[in-house]
């Protein structure tokens, strides 16, 4: 993922770029209408965003991430055939230049990343159920075919599970390993990072409960704690990571991300961490909200702080500004990202700003380059 900034405008008064992916195609999860990869600029005086560009190059450009160093934008071509990578050049101008597509085997790539160090790209294969890990080069390109990290197995959920489905990839904070989110057979694994060698085989796999569907991930900045969002059980878990101290890993809780008495469809799809560190948030498309929770040192590790309505149908992405005051949510079905403002002291949600008006958003990445706040 991308670096941290050093610059991060102080909150209400800053202005940021906001790289935003959409489904450009039909796919059996979305009716795509979407236009490309749009570049926006957020103004948190305002809680607006306005559009700078739409680039076009790619194919259900779903995800991306962004390399502060480079300043290089990769996205993911989502596709069951054809499927490949795009990198682009965020010019000083605000404007996306468009360098490289390289194709990429398996189907469906729904996610991408980045080492700390920006020197290896791993996108995950939703489709094809691998992970894919290009070397990058100085200049952040991919200098090699890449290592494969094939999975086996299968989970007790027959209509989603019949085989691995990688569907998020995290670079550890010291960029020594990766951990890998399999859907399909409920696990979540690490591989270690040797220099320029990537371990095929995991050092570490662990089941997350049956029929859970472990989507998405996130790490605290120690690289200790693990927080994974499943997409199939609707709840979040928290895994304590191995340390020199203690090598196991232990799965310490286990939360819901809905109301108790919710009995109709949901599937849980973005997981957000305050970069202070004392605050999560789940996305639930179907229940269309986003549930809050307090981080603990303690049990029972998570405490729930809230639900509010996510400012669309079917979210399925958020992001937090850099300065941590904005929640950006991209409501795939209502065409929009809305905009919640983040109580510093409560970590409490509530609607800022107009709704963006945007097609098939399917991911919204708030770029982290110095922006210079703007009269």
């Amino acid at each position: 993922m991308a670096e941290s900034s050093t610059h991060s405008p102080a909150r209400g008064t800053g202005s940021w770029l906001v790289a935003v992916g959409t489904y450009t195609r039909p796919m059996p999860h979305v009716h795509g209408i979407g236009r490309g990869i749009h570049l926006l600029r957020f103004d948190a005086g305002t809680a607006t965003l306005r559009e700078l560009q739409v680039d076009s190059h790619g194919v259900n450009p779903s995800y991306l991430c962004h390399s502060a160093s480079l300043d290089l934008l990769y996205g993911v071509s989502e596709q069951e055939v054809g499927a490949s990578i795009d990198v682009y050049a965020v010019d000083d101008a605000a404007t996306l230049r468009h360098l490289l597509n390289v194709p990429t085997p398996g189907a469906s790539p729904c996610h991408i990343s980045l080492t700390p160090a920006a020197d290896r790209l791993f996108v995950s294969n939703y489709g094809s159920g691998e992970l894919l890990s290009y070397r990058l080069d100085r200049q952040g390109l991919p200098s090699a075919p890449p290592d494969i990290i094939v999975r086996h197995g299968s989970g007790p959920r027959s209509d989603r599970q019949a085989s691995p489905h990688v569907h998020c990839a995290q670079p550890t904070p010291s960029g020594d390993a990766v951990y890998l989110c399999d859907l399909g057979t409920d696990s979540v694994a690490r591989h270690a990072l040797r220099g320029a060698a990537l371990d095929l085989l995991p050092d570490l796999q662990v089941q997350i409960g049956p029929g859970s569907g472990p989507r998405h991930l996130r790490l605290n900045p120690a690289g200790t704690r693990a927080f994974v969002l499943n997409e199939l059980s609707n709840s979040v878990s928290v895994v304590q990571l191995p340390t020199a101290r203690d090598p196991h890993a232990h799965a310490l809780a286990r939360i819901g991300t809905l109301p108790a008495d919710w009995q109709n469809a949901n599937s849980a799809s973005a997981l957000c961490l305050h970069p202070s560190g004392r605050w999560l948030y789940a996305t639930n498309r179907g229940h269309d909200s986003i549930a809050g929770f307090r981080l603990l040192e303690s049990a029972p590790w998570l405490e729930p702080i809230g639900l509010w309505p996510a400012g669309g149908r079917t979210p399925r992405d958020a992001a937090i500004t850099p300065d941590g005051g904005f929640l950006l949510v991209a409501s795939q079905d209502e065409h929009r990202i809305s905009c919640l403002r983040i109580d510093p002291d409560s970590g409490q949600l509530q609607a800022a700003g107009v709704p963006f008006a945007i097609s098939s958003p399917a991911c919204v990445l708030p770029l982290l380059r110095k922006e210079t706040p703007r009269p």
